[in-house]
């Protein structure tokens, strides 16, 4: 998607399209309950290993709302909001933290628990929207997986069934009555980082404060439970307790949740945290000598051997992570701390990614970052402007960093930004473009600025 929207190329858009459409039709996702299982085992994407993961769910969110933002393809708004509805209601602690996920098998039996036959659509939702059921969702006779049917779209060409639609309800609540799945309830701060990024981001896109309160709630469920007498950062927590001292992941992933919420929110406390997490991170995990992060902080227990992470896998890397929150403070701040170690990450990074580009897509997406021309938008006033919402929730705007100066928050705003102090605050809404550096001459209309 990054190559598409920087080159515009259709064929990157083409692959992107063909794998989510693929996905969400197959019968790895969820079409009752949302949420996607952990991966497939099968070309069609028809049989799931059934256990679903947060961090899965998490950045298939930013995948589908992303795609939604470059086709404006309702579709893959609505895969978004039904996979962040299945985090809201599965997954989520009363407290505000997030769970790691459900096991795959039930009784025993892998997947038993999402499966059905015609017989019991028939009798849940009745003769007329049971069969209808059965022919869109392929449930038959002789079954797609072990004599039983999973549900799933592929090749089907009607629009699926509204979230709210009664007989999706009723087949959610029936499935409450088989026994339930094993629930993970630990709650790990990078994962919940990571799902914090994606409710924000869908709150600000679709407009939906449902799931950017989600998104707050939860990063104040770490600031409270999760976080030590020193002000460093815990990797688990689990019935009332903490355990373990938080890693690079961690900081990085969570610096970047505090980036997202500062650019869906404003609120300045938020990009203050997103600076002083990055600061801790440089000087718990940074290699002085050799570059690059160590997974463990300078003053944990010791190892053998100090791992220090780079290839993406399942979850971006914690170098990666890491190497693009710098780049983004750097747009946001201007403090020359952070231009220094992200130069640093970015050499270090660039000797990984020779050996093995593919191994780095995260760490890709950073350095197109800092070679691509970046516009840096500051905007003074009483009030949050509501143009520039909504011009973040119709573009995906990687190439936009933008700051909000009130009478109210400009000490604070200074602290972390100190080149706002020369940005006088007035009655009026004032706009402060700059790319690169060179800052255009100020305008109080909106649409007069060249943002795209």
């Amino acid at each position: 998607m990054r190559i598409y929207e920087t080159e515009k190329i259709p064929e990157a858009l083409e692959m992107v399209e063909k794998t989510l459409k693929a996905m969400a039709d197959g019968g790895i996702f969820d079409h009752i309950g949302g949420g996607f299982s952990r991966y497939s085992t099968d070309q069609k994407w028809l049989v799931p290993h059934f256990e679903k993961m947060l961090y899965d769910n998490a950045l298939l969110i930013l995948a589908y709302l992303e795609a939604f933002q470059l086709t404006k393809n309702s579709f893959y708004a609505e895969v978004a909001k039904r996979t962040a509805n299945y985090i809201l209601s599965e997954l989520t602690d009363s407290e505000g933290g997030f769970y790691c996920g459900q096991d795959a098998d039930s009784d025993g039996v892998e997947g038993k628990y999402y499966e059905f036959t015609p017989d019991e659509i028939l009798k849940i939702l009745g003769e007329k929207d049971g069969m209808k059921f059965c022919e869109e969702y392929d449930i038959t006779e002789q079954g797609n997986f072990e004599g039983k049917s999973i549900p799933n779209r592929i090749g089907k060409n009607s629009p699926p069934w509204d979230i709210d639609d009664p007989c999706l309800k009723r087949l959610r609540e029936y499935r409450k009555l088989r026994t339930q799945l094993h629930l993970d309830d630990k709650i790990l701060l990078s994962w919940n980082a990571w799902t914090i990024i994606a409710l924000a981001r869908l709150g600000l896109v679709l407009d939906n404060s449902q799931y950017t309160d989600a998104a707050v709630k939860a990063q104040s469920f770490i600031r409270k439970k999760m976080t030590d007498e020193k002000n460093q950062l815990f990797l688990r927590y689990c019935d009332g307790e903490t355990a373990h001292l938080g890693q690079l992941d961690d900081y990085a992933v969570y610096a970047l949740a505090l980036i997202v919420l500062y650019g869906s929110t404003f609120k300045t406390s938020y990009l203050k945290e997103a600076a002083l997490r990055i600061k801790q991170m440089i000087d718990l995990f940074e290699d002085k000598k050799n570059g690059g992060y160590y997974l463990t902080a300078h003053d944990a227990e010791p190892l053998i051997t100090r791992p220090k992470e780079t290839y993406d896998g399942a979850i971006p890397s914690g170098n990666s992570v890491a190497e693009i929150v710098l780049e983004e403070l750097v747009s946001l701040t201007g403090e020359i701390v952070f231009r220094k170690a992200a130069d640093r990450q970015h050499r270090f990074m660039a000797g990984q990614i020779k050996e093995y580009p593919a191994a780095h897509s995260y760490s890709l997406v950073a350095m197109a970052k800092s070679l691509y021309p970046h516009k840096e938008l500051i905007c003074t006033g009483t009030e949050l402007p509501k143009e520039l919402l909504a011009y973040y929730r119709e573009h995906p705007a990687h190439d936009l960093s933008s700051l909000f100066k009130s009478a109210e928050n400009e000490r604070e705003l200074s602290e972390v930004a100190p080149f706002t102090k020369s940005y006088p605050v007035s009655k009026n809404t004032v706009w402060y473009l700059c790319e690169n550096g060179n800052c255009h001459v100020s305008q109080t209309d909106f649409n007069k600025l060249n943002l795209i």
